[in-house]
């Protein structure tokens, strides 16, 4: 497992050097002084998708878009807890570990990889239904961020307990923010989340469409990863992705607007942000931190 790595043996894999990874060690993992508040990052539980033609693919969070914004919450004051389905830790994409998604800066690669190997709630998560299951506990959270890679659309998009917290958010106009395929996570509000994703998977939109009537988030504005960029990852592969995200995002009731492939671009609307790749990373987290502040300066109620 990669936490277990030595310093020495990650910055080989990695390519950079044993300095920089080793400084990246002693990054900041919670808010100096007075906390601001507490964030919940909701990261998939799970390891391994399937392909359309049911072909098995290694699959994780995307380490930027987890790490990036997470720290960027912890310098501004916050504390991080993070939440995976069954609590368990979650996986990283290998493909993720890219210097080209980091500015091509070794220092911030070795930065966001020592953050996620030891960061104590990234090893030991929250489960969900830890967090769902009392308002209480809901309570303490001042926003929830979903980061992507493919894994969300095979657990989170169809997690009961991730929509309770969603509509907890909702409801408390709390600041609710997904980045890439993160976006997709938000079906899991629907009355009936692991029938949508089924219809999806089987192309049926008519009855994807049928089981969205209720959702919170119908109408909304939102991004999310595009079907321009996925066709770029799936010819890269070399297989088809099970369905779109777009296209997961619409059948459900959602106003989604798409940037140009591979650029930062974001969409607000009331208390949700999302975000549509992972070089949306710090525009998105900006956005958060931005929001936040007039949360707490009490400019929102509800919505």
């Amino acid at each position: 497992m990669l936490k277990r790595f030595s310093v020495a043996v990650m910055a080989g894999v990695l390519g950079f050097s044993q300095m920089a990874l080793a400084d990246a060690t002693n990054v900041q993992l919670a808010p100096k002084g007075e906390i601001k508040g507490k964030i919940l990052v909701v990261a998939s539980g799970i390891n391994e998708m399937k392909f359309k033609d049911g072909r098995p693919h290694k699959t994780g969070y995307y380490l930027g878009e987890l790490a990036v914004p997470a720290q960027e919450f912890i310098k501004a004051g916050y504390q991080v807890d993070f939440a995976t389905p069954n609590g368990t830790t979650p996986a990283l994409d290998k493909n993720s570990i890219n210097l080209s998604i980091f500015d091509n800066n070794p220092d911030k690669l070795a930065g966001a990889m020592a953050f996620v190997l030891s960061h104590p709630s990234m090893q030991k998560p929250f489960k969900l239904n830890e967090i769902a299951r009392s308002i209480r506990t809901l309570n303490q959270y001042d926003a929830v961020y979903v980061p992507g890679g493919h894994a969300p659309m095979v657990d989170l998009m169809q997690n009961k307990d991730l929509g309770k917290i969603l509509r907890h958010f909702h409801e408390t106009g709390k600041t609710t923010a997904l980045l890439c395929h993160g976006g997709v996570a938000l079906t899991s509000a629907l009355d009936n989340p692991v029938a949508f994703r089924k219809a999806m998977v089987k192309g049926d939109t008519q009855k994807a469409q049928s089981l969205a009537k209720n959702w919170i988030y119908k109408d909304y504005k939102m991004n999310v990863y595009s079907t321009a960029e996925e066709y770029g990852v799936e010819n890269w592969l070399g297989a088809k992705i099970e369905f779109y995200m777009e296209d997961a995002l619409r059948n459900a009731g959602g106003k989604v607007i798409v940037g140009e492939p591979d650029k930062p671009f974001i969409v607000q609307d009331r208390e949700l942000i999302t975000g549509q790749n992972p070089y949306s990373d710090h525009l998105l987290a900006e956005a958060v931190l931005k929001r936040l502040a007039e949360q707490k300066a009490g400019k929102f109620n509800r919505y």
